[in-house]
């Protein structure tokens, strides 16, 4: 993707997050979890901009996420103790700047945290994809996560 795809995403996120997140929030997502929802939904989006057809308003197709990125955010929380992705809670960054990070790692962690934490793909899915094991598909993730951490805190300092 060129720095001009994501200048004009940029322009789609300006144009549409308020929207997204009045959406998340009329449906009775709590504020703060709505902001964090916006986010991903703009993450989610922009990986998978190439399926959208046109078919219906841009927004719409953004509402669609959003309510697909809540209802997978509610189950997950339901069913563990303690979110998947503890670590968005300290991340205060803009998107801008996390999809940097997430651009900065190197392969393979790159393409399996993208799978992994915003495409949710199974780790069995994974595991095929590369022809490794589910334990090295976990294994990847979870250092992915451990970089990400870390470029987090060096900015920090």
């Amino acid at each position: 993707m060129s720095w001009e795809d994501y200048r004009e995403f940029e322009l789609v996120y300006r144009e549409n997050a308020r929207l997204v997140y009045r959406f998340l929030v009329s449906r009775g997502c709590p504020p703060q979890e709505a902001e964090d929802l916006t986010q991903d939904t703009f993450v989610k989006a922009l990986l998978h901009i190439h399926r959208f057809k046109g078919e219906c308003r841009l927004s719409v197709w953004l509402c669609q996420i959003a309510k697909n990125t809540w209802l997978t955010h509610e189950t997950r929380r339901r069913r563990e103790p303690f979110p998947v992705c503890q670590e968005r809670g300290a991340w205060d960054s803009s998107l801008w700047e996390w999809l940097d990070l997430v651009e900065r790692l190197e392969e393979p962690y790159r393409s399996v945290f993208v799978a992994k934490a915003l495409e949710e793909r199974p780790y069995e899915e994974l595991s095929a994809q590369y022809g490794k094991s589910e334990s090295w598909a976990r294994v990847t993730y979870h250092r992915a996560r451990e970089k990400l951490r870390a470029m987090i805190e060096e900015g920090e300092k």
